[in-house]
């Protein structure tokens, strides 16, 4: 007998586990990534852009706020002529790895089906070096059923967040960042299945 209990136990103990991993992968919240991001650290002689198109967008329910991380090491130099590790030395990747933007979004705009775009005005919260501001920015919001494209540029100085720059790079910079989110997408998870 016990041998058919542990042949048993054999048997059903991975179609648990997996059951149980599917359960737990449909609770969890769902990110859409392959957003571009555009970043462009304002500089005494020249604007240094770098880019990203790894974005992740999430959209709290429970907040009712769309979250955009930036991972800082996916952003790239968009030209040959910006140093390719500023971006990262500036925001200190090393030890802040990502810059969350948390815009408010109301349910009410994810679930419309207007066939326009709006641009309004939102609160945002804006975490860089270890530091969260709020703010208010412009956000256009092109919604569908459980969908939603948006867009947004907003400036930032580093002065705010109580940042510093890195003494290689102080001459060159002059504190001010601009973000440019074009036409990031979040997908809810309904819509996948």
């Amino acid at each position: 007998m016990p041998e058919r209990l542990q042949l048993l136990l054999l048997v059903l103990l991975p179609l648990l586990l997996v059951t149980w991993q599917q359960g737990l992968a449909q609770t969890r919240a769902t990110y859409t990534s392959t957003n571009k991001v555009m970043i462009t650290l304002d500089g005494v002689t020249q604007p240094y852009t770098y880019a990203s198109d790894e974005l992740l967008v999430r959209y709290n329910r429970n907040t009712q706020k769309l979250e955009c991380i930036i991972n800082v090491a996916t952003l790239h130099p968009a030209n040959d002529s910006v140093p390719p590790t500023m971006a990262y030395d500036v925001f200190f990747g090393a030890k802040y790895p990502d810059m969350l933007i948390e815009i408010d979004a109301p349910v009410q705009k994810i679930n419309a089906r207007n066939l326009y775009s709006e641009t309004l005005s939102k609160k945002a919260a804006i975490g860089l070096q270890g530091v969260t501001n709020q703010t208010v920015i412009p956000v256009m919001f092109t919604p569908d059923r459980n969908t939603l494209l948006f867009s947004t540029s907003f400036d930032l100085m580093l002065d705010n967040f109580e940042a510093t720059i890195p003494v290689k790079y102080y001459p060159l910079l002059t504190g001010r960042i601009v973000v440019t989110i074009n036409n990031a997408r979040w997908i809810g998870l309904e819509t996948r299945q």
